[in-house]
């Protein structure tokens, strides 16, 4: 069993990356924001050009011998037979385009798909959201004949320019996609768009929600990105994933 300590922030090593990218798939599918689909990358700190996934299967089955070494390219380094995920181009596109980025989420939130084909932009309400404080960036770009998928590394670059900097961008009719400068950064900014967006479409029906102000947003954020605040999340959705999930305590 690898040697884990409650909250580690950052991966120190590609052993501790790699694990990091076990945890954040268990989390994210505990969480019910990935199901049968959605990937989970995390940057090899050991090279910065590389990245960890798994191969393709369900978040909530990933083992540490599911996790392959992918380059920028989205071309498999590690020596196996196992299956890719086919869109990879999306982690290796956002990875190489945001150095600041140390993981990358895709995933389908049936919330944030209702919201993606309403015309309203995605805007921060809740306080402790407010790393969204500016609307997130809205991508409907699919290239002809992919079936809204993207699995092309032209189509991922698309993708990464539509991002730019902010922290997701939502896709028409697809989901999201989400980054964070730690792997605990991407499974809380995901988790909380998903929350955010479920608590938006509760609201419009209602009246015009007042939503976060930058000032608001930015003070959130600040709390919400400290150690403090990311290591409480952390090891709580890692208890409740392995309450959920036995063979987790076998794992970490």
């Amino acid at each position: 069993m690898f040697d884990y300590t409650p909250y580690e922030g950052s991966p120190r090593s590609a052993e501790e990356a790699k694990l990091q990218c076990v945890i954040a798939n268990r989390i994210l599918a505990n969480e019910g924001v990935l199901d049968g689909y959605g990937h989970v990358s995390v940057r090899n700190p050991e090279t910065r050009s590389t990245f960890f996934q798994a191969r393709a299967v369900a978040p909530e089955f990933v083992l540490p011998e599911d996790i392959l070494e992918i380059d920028s390219a989205g071309d498999v380094l590690s020596d196996t037979e196992l299956k890719p995920y086919g869109e990879r181009a999306i982690h290796a596109s956002v990875l190489k385009a945001r150095p600041d980025a140390s993981a990358v989420v895709h995933g389908h939130p049936h919330e944030i798909i209702a919201l993606s084909v309403l015309g309203r932009e995605f805007r921060s309400l809740a306080q402790f959201c407010g790393m969204f404080y500016e609307p997130l960036p809205y991508f409907d770009d699919y290239s002809a004949g992919s079936g809204m998928l993207i699995t092309s590394l032209d189509d991922g670059e698309k993708l990464a320019s539509a991002l730019g900097k902010a922290p997701g961008v939502i896709m028409r009719g697809h989901g999201c996609t989400v980054t964070g400068g730690s792997t605990q950064q991407a499974v809380m900014n995901t988790i909380f768009l998903r929350d955010n967006t479920r608590m938006q479409l509760m609201a419009m029906p209602l009246g015009e929600p007042r939503y976060l102000t930058e000032e608001e947003g930015r003070g959130s954020e600040k709390t919400q990105y400290s150690a403090i605040s990311l290591g409480r999340c952390w090891d709580y959705w890692i208890s409740r994933a392995k309450k959920a999930m036995p063979d987790l305590s076998d794992i970490i």
